[in-house]
């Protein structure tokens, strides 16, 4: 079988965790999630940056310091991970189901003002959802598959109506809009690295942001808002998100190499976009000229009603796919949420299908993909 994404574990890795474990420092105390966090936010240029247990953790963190809590709602694209849709509810907000953009994949800035215009009023500096009676306070963009959301827009919609700009790229790490690295142009931005992700610890996330305050915040909240490490003294309510030293030791060697492990990653998808580009049928999604991806998967939009047919096939030949997620609106627990029109993402689920893009793919699992994608059209 070749797998979608298989951990790339080829540089300090064994190294950082053994001193780990000689050393027995294994918890969420030690010097490689010190120098993982100032790394990280070096390498994407933030000015600070908090490691915790995961990318959701980080987008709970982000909502929380942004003032998020009951009665209020957040604009989320309903093609995504349900991850950020769920941080919304953790708060006691309700999500705002948008539409997604075709050239990123991300939420649709068109969309946005759509919903805006059709069922919101402006007054005050308050964006409130006519539909609901709720106050409409942030935004989640979320960089789908590796690509960028238009954020320019994104950050122009988010001022015009006040709202906080929180970046979800938990599938992004190294991806860049417009030379600056994505995870920059938000209040916060939230990374994951879960066992699948281009850098992975096996599980965690990062939370960075442009003020340094709001990360001390974010990192006092993830360490159960302890107040005074010898009485146990605590001042706010707080939770367990913290990072262990062991999964910052491989967070801090993945970094090491994010690269050229991108690099790779994107030499594949030149490959794909050569051998695929003169098929009739399938649509090879690339990134934009404003955007280096990271190619996290490739992802192929296949004819209305031949995903799962294809999909099956590739099985059948030991090459493993998956779609998108299910639209998020659909959810029984979501039924109630605001929602704007959405064809595009209604046509991306229909159509799309990942596909293979590891960077520890040989040239022939690559040729065998290829031919395989060939054979079925």
């Amino acid at each position: 079988m070749i797998p979608l994404s298989v951990p790339y574990l080829v540089g300090n890795e064994k190294k950082y965790v053994d001193e780990c474990l000689d050393t027995n420092w294994i918890s969420s105390v030690g010097h490689f999630v010190d120098e993982f966090e100032a790394s990280f936010a070096s390498y994407t240029g933030t000015a600070k940056a908090a490691a915790v247990s995961s990318g959701t953790a980080a987008l709970h963190l982000a909502l929380l310091i942004s003032g998020i809590g009951n009665g209020d709602e957040v604009f989320v694209p309903t093609l995504t991970f349900i991850a950020p849709v769920n941080a919304v509810s953790y708060t006691g907000a309700k999500p705002v189901f948008i539409d997604s953009d075709r050239k990123s994949l991300g939420i649709s800035p068109e969309a946005l003002e759509d919903f805006v215009s059709e069922n919101c009023s402006f007054i005050g500096g308050r964006l409130v959802n006519k539909l609901s009676g709720r106050e409409i306070k942030a935004v989640i963009a979320v960089n789908i598959l590796g690509h960028s959301c238009m954020m320019d827009e994104l950050l122009a919609f988010a001022r015009k109506y006040n709202l906080t700009l929180i970046e979800d790229n938990a599938e992004g790490a190294g991806c860049i809009y417009k030379g600056k690295h994505v995870g920059s142009y938000g209040r916060f931005a939230c990374f994951s690295f879960n066992g699948n992700k281009v850098l992975t610890t096996g599980g965690g996330g990062m939370i960075t942001a442009p003020d340094v305050e709001d990360v001390k915040l974010a990192k006092h909240l993830s360490t159960q808002a302890k107040a005074d490490d010898f009485y146990y003294s605590h001042d706010m309510i707080g939770y367990n998100y913290r990072m262990s030293n062991i999964q910052a030791a491989l967070g801090l060697a993945q970094l090491e190499n994010l690269e050229k492990m991108i690099a790779r990653k994107r030499e594949i998808h030149a490959v794909y976009e050569k051998e695929l580009s003169n098929l009739p049928d399938p649509e090879l999604f690339i990134e934009q000229s404003w955007c280096r991806s990271n190619y996290w998967f490739a992802l192929l939009l296949l004819p209305v009603g031949k995903r799962d047919e294809f999909m099956e096939y590739m099985t059948s030949k030991n090459i493993q796919t998956r779609p998108f997620w299910k639209l998020n609106h659909r959810h029984p627990m979501f039924h109630d949420c605001s929602r704007g029109n959405t064809p595009v993402a209604e046509e991306l689920y229909e159509r799309g299908v990942c596909f293979p893009c590891f960077q520890g793919m040989s040239d022939e699992d690559i040729a065998s993909v290829v031919s395989t994608i060939k054979s079925f059209f």
